[in-house]
């Protein structure tokens, strides 16, 4: 039996693309002078080190916390990128955008915040999931009862009140995060976090669909694709839906409560269903599955210029081994990424100090 397909993915960060293989990530950040700098580290994820964390439904769960990690390690390194331009008094290439000195700043204030290494990392995540859990999950399911007033009915026997409920707090949730998606929007640092959200796509799409990659055949491919995590979100409201039904419409407090402990396995739901339209793609199981996430994509997702796609061809270059970066693209400057999203150099040796798993530069 042939291996299966890897299927890789990533994000967007400051100035940056993450990409990832089943062992490892880069994330490569564009300098103030425009050269570029590949951070590398090895993954050691539940899913690689236990077998069940790599059963379905089990491994949504597993792979959002995974992500988390990696994204704010990714983000903070863009940040650390920053700070050193800012330390060494680099000077930009080209005369910055309003967007592109506020995404430099932005870096560099992330950088300084989260510079406790690894627990800071924690400390960062920890509140910012309790505000999502928050906002996008547990004020919908109260605002219901503001709107139609509390009541409380069963499956069984007030069916339709049940459904009505459970579609107006879907409804409320979609509401919520577009909205927050077009606030955050607004500042132009972030619509620039968007182009290179695109490029990551683009690139992405590009190999998928010609098994190469280069800077031109990026920029025709759509800045869409169908495992991206905010077509995850949307199929999450929807499998939220669909089980809230089953749980019925009880007073405010078992409500919340039953929100929290659905959230396991309405992710590890959602999950399976992105992950099926990922396989299936241009078939009718992806239109179907994806296609509403398609277009909140539209969202968070940008058409990028050519040097962000230069960026995004980078970091997949240095995590997948069929791709070559194309001619004309200098080498970047290779380095570890610390827990912590620090930058770990140390020149002429196989490991770089305080990263163990990183692999020498001469391997990239």
């Amino acid at each position: 039996m042939s291996e299966e397909k890897h299927f890789y993915g990533g994000q967007a960060v400051l100035e940056g693309v993450m990409m990832r293989s089943k062992t490892e990530y880069a994330t490569a950040v564009r300098r103030l002078d425009g050269s570029v700098v590949v951070g590398m580290r090895q993954l050691s994820t539940w899913s690689q080190r236990f077998r069940w964390a790599r059963l379905p439904f089990i491994r949504g769960n597993v792979a959002m916390v995974d992500s988390l990690t990696m994204g704010l390690e990714s983000l903070t390194f863009s940040g650390n990128v920053a700070l050193e331009d800012e330390a060494q008094h680099l000077e930009p290439d080209h005369a910055l955008s309003d967007a592109e000195k506020q995404t430099h700043a932005v870096a560099a204030v992330e950088a300084k915040e989260s510079s406790l290494g690894e627990k800071a990392l924690w400390l960062t995540m920890i509140p910012a999931f309790a505000l999502g859990i928050g906002l996008f999950v547990l004020l919908p399911a109260w605002a219901v009862d503001w709107i139609l007033g509390t009541a409380q009915a069963s499956v069984t026997e007030d069916f339709g009140t049940v459904l009505a409920r459970n579609l107006l707090e879907g409804g409320l949730r979609l509401l919520a995060i577009v909205g927050y998606i077009l606030a955050i929007s607004l500042m132009p640092y972030v619509r620039r976090v968007f182009e290179y959200h695109g490029a990551e796509h683009a690139t992405i799409n590009a190999f998928e669909d010609t098994g190469k990659v280069d800077v031109q055949s990026a920029l025709t491919h759509s800045p869409l694709h169908p495992r991206c995590g905010t077509a995850f979100l949307l199929v999450v409201i929807l499998v939220k839906i669909i089980v809230g039904c089953f749980l019925g419409w009880p007073e405010l407090w078992l409500r919340l409560i039953l929100r929290l402990a659905v959230l396991p396995p309405i992710a590890g739901i959602a999950y399976e269903i992105i992950y099926l339209a990922g396989r299936h793609r241009g078939g009718l199981l992806e239109k179907v599955l994806a296609g509403p996430g398609l277009l909140m994509q539209k969202l968070t997702t940008r058409h990028a210029d050519r040097e962000q796609v230069e960026i995004a061809v980078y970091a997949l270059a240095a995590v997948a081994p069929e791709v070559e970066l194309p001619e004309g693209l200098p080498q970047p400057e290779m380095v570890c990424v610390g827990r912590g999203g620090e930058i770990i150099r140390r020149p002429g040796t196989a490991r770089a100090a305080g990263s163990a798993n990183c692999p020498d530069v001469a391997e990239l």
